[in-house]
């Protein structure tokens, strides 16, 4: 029977995995993340909240919350009054915590804590609790956390961090091709007005010089020196315009490879 359990876990971890791997939307990811361990563990409240590095502070991202009780949705948590957050987050492993008091505002009786990472280093805390009353029934409440379902939510989380550290990477990559783009258009713009100025003097003193405008070879020299200095000018732009577009063709390769590796790590889907 229970080898049956495990199998039936499995397959609708894959599931959820599978589901939860198709997006790269952040918002997403956490949302169905906490529906999916809500629904399938029958919990009263489940909560994650995105791990900034070294942070003492989070904020819930994303939650599925079963009335009577109250939402956590957007509230910021401190790391020093959550001991049982940062045992999850040093060790990576899920931790049980039961020592709520009558008055919890959000009426825990007991939550199951497991962290999200990536490479061994923590970028989420997944939180599930079962509160007193409600469509859950207290029976749920007092009933204690069984080893099938402690693995579950551990195993989903393993694979949750990973997708939140391809998301986020695209995210970073995404954001970065978009200001590569806009100074490349900002830069080109500017490009523009320089060449043309340049080059505009360029022809003109040279124009002047071929009309013999020049009132005596003193004033011809000077139109020649400035269309030399001119071209000098012109010469300095053109490299660096040739650097940068060299320099946002490697930017943009990098950019591809990084994805491209990041996918390759993530496996097939």
């Amino acid at each position: 029977m229970n080898q049956q359990v495990s199998a039936q876990s499995q397959k609708l971890l894959l599931q959820i995995g599978r589901k939860i791997r198709r997006t790269l939307d952040i918002d997403t990811i956490w949302q169905q993340t906490v529906n999916s361990l809500g629904q399938n563990l029958g919990v009263s409240r489940c909560i994650i909240c995105p791990y900034p590095s070294s942070s003492l502070q989070v904020k819930v991202a994303a939650e599925y919350c079963q009335e009577p009780f109250l939402p956590m949705l957007g509230m910021e948590i401190s790391l020093t009054a959550a001991p049982h957050f940062i045992q999850a987050l040093a060790t990576l492993e899920p931790v049980v915590e039961e020592s709520f008091g009558a008055d919890d505002p959000f009426e825990r009786q007991s939550v199951l804590v497991v962290a999200t990472a990536y490479q061994e280093q923590p970028n989420g805390i997944i939180s599930l609790h079962r509160c007193e009353g409600g469509s859950s029934g207290k029976g749920n409440a007092d009933r204690p956390w069984t080893q099938c379902q402690i693995e579950f939510a551990q195993e989903l989380a393993d694979q949750v961090g990973s997708a939140i550290a391809l998301a986020t990477l695209y995210h970073e990559n995404s954001q970065r091709t978009q200001e590569i783009s806009h100074l490349k258009k900002e830069f080109l713009l500017n490009a523009s007005h320089e060449l043309r100025t340049p080059l505009n003097h360029i022809i003109g003193y040279l124009q002047l010089t071929i009309d013999d405008q020049a009132d005596d070879p003193i004033e011809e020299r000077d139109f020649i020196q400035e269309a030399h200095r001119s071209a000098i000018h012109l010469y300095k732009v053109i490299g660096n315009v040739l650097d940068f577009i060299q320099s946002s063709e490697a930017c943009k390769a990098h950019v591809e490879l990084a994805a491209f590796r990041s996918q390759e790590k993530s496996g097939p889907q």
